[in-house]
């Protein structure tokens, strides 16, 4: 035996009556208001560490040290590098550490960059964030520098820095994918009553009509 809601039948035929949309054209509009919340939470560059993980776990004396990046793909214009460091054994997040961020291009041109990372840096205080500019596009070695009471060491990765194009915008990529969505939640809703989708042209008089025009000759 169906259950039955009466509730939601009656929800129902108010809208419909109403002149809401409550079919596949209804359905496709709630999920892109669903995905542009989740984007508008989720999508937020340097607002936020953690990221592209970079390093693992990697053991410096007591320490277990793991590196982020963001955003992805990284722009020349910004970057934040952030650090987790916690103690082996779940002893949870160390503190009082000197940690540097040091960044030299590997074609060997330019300067190298030293930045400080700090947790005034870090939006969240398990972290330590360094925050910065790499200035120019192409290959680049990043190299985080850790010393504490408990151990220290130097661990490294590389990374790529280009310009931003079209996919790198989060925005237009949602736009790009529930676009088809739409068309298809509209072609499902169907055209206007008394045009069929199959033949465009224009719809057989009614019964009236037709009387109307039997009756003139």
């Amino acid at each position: 035996m169906a259950f039955q809601f009466p509730e939601a039948d009656r929800r129902a035929r108010v809208a419909h009556r109403a002149g809401v949309p409550v079919g596949p054209l209804a359905l496709a509009l709630l999920g892109i208001s669903i995905l542009l919340a989740l984007l508008s939470v989720s999508y937020a560059p340097l607002q936020a560490d953690g990221g592209t993980l970079r390093v693992a776990n990697v053991p410096m004396g007591a320490y277990r040290v793991n590196v982020f990046t963001d955003p992805t793909p990284i722009p020349p214009d910004t970057i934040d590098v952030s650090v987790l460091v916690t103690f082996e054994r779940g002893r949870g997040v160390a503190v009082g550490l000197d940690i540097e961020v040091l960044c030299r291009r590997l074609d060997g041109t330019g300067e190298e960059l030293r930045h400080p990372a700090t947790r005034e840096q870090a939006e969240d205080p398990r972290y330590y964030a360094a925050k910065f500019a790499l200035g120019t596009i192409g290959d680049w070695e990043i190299r985080v520098r850790i010393e504490g009471p408990e151990g220290e060491g130097e661990t490294s990765f590389e990374v790529e820095v280009q310009e931003p194009g079209f996919f790198s915008n989060p925005y237009l990529i949602l736009t790009a994918a529930l676009l088809p969505l739409l068309l298809v939640g509209w072609w499902l809703k169907g055209p206007p009553s008394g045009v069929s989708r199959s033949d465009p042209r224009t719809p057989e008089p009614t019964g009236d009509r037709r009387s109307e025009r039997s009756a003139g000759a």
